[in-house]
């Protein structure tokens, strides 16, 4: 007699995955640019992938695993996120055009 393991439920992809993120687009992508728009769609894999460590973690220390899919983004921050992944280079290319290069002549040269 085989028992069902008690995480596939979170561990399986669950139909509607790319749905349910795609479907923050709004909240996420809508006050931004364009980079901030291509960068929200091209990571669906990395965020999937940082859910499925928040639950081995929570199997690693012997616990239940809580929270599907749609809670995890339902709580997350997807502009600070944004900002974590993305120096501010990234962020606004043009901006350094209007800094000028900072020299540090320490020694008197």
């Amino acid at each position: 007699m085989t028992t069902q393991n008690p995480w596939l439920e979170f561990l399986e992809e669950e139909p509607g995955t790319k749905a349910a993120y795609f479907s923050y687009g709004d909240q996420f992508a809508g006050g931004g640019g364009k980079r901030q728009r291509n960068f929200y769609q091209n990571s669906f894999t990395d965020l999937y992938n940082q859910y499925l460590g928040t639950l081995g973690q929570q199997v690693r220390q012997g616990l239940m695993p809580t929270g599907k899919w749609n809670d995890y983004l339902g709580g997350f921050n997807f502009n600070d996120w944004y900002r974590q992944q993305t120096s501010a280079e990234q962020r606004n290319p043009q901006a350094g055009g209007f800094v000028p290069q900072v020299r540090w002549d320490v020694l008197g040269r």
